[in-house]
C-alpha cells in the first residue's frame, strides 16, 4: 500500500538557493485548498483496490480500508 496527497501546494518548493549568509526567501500567497488523498493496494498481479477521498487518513479510515477491501 502508498498513499499519496494532492493540493495546490504540492509543486511548492521547500529549499532554494542564496548568497552566502542570507535565508532564501520567496514570498507567495497562502491559500489553503482541498486536499485528496489516494490509497491504492497492489499485489504482483496489480491493483486489488484504491480508495480516494478529500482530506488527510486517519489511522481508523485506513484501518477500515484495509479490512473491507484487502483482507
Amino acid at each position: 500500500m502508498d498513499e499519496a496527497s494532492k493540493d495546490n501546494r504540492t509543486l511548492s518548493r521547500g529549499y532554494g538557493y542564496s548568497f552566502k549568509n542570507t535565508f532564501a526567501t520567496k514570498k507567495t500567497v497562502f491559500v489553503r485548498r482541498t486536499r485528496y488523498t489516494i490509497l491504492p493496494a497492489l499485489s504482483l498481479q496489480g491493483i486489488i483496490a484504491v480508495d480516494i477521498m478529500e482530506g488527510s487518513y486517519t489511522k481508523d479510515k485506513f484501518k477500515e480500508f484495509v479490512i473491507s477491501n484487502v483482507v
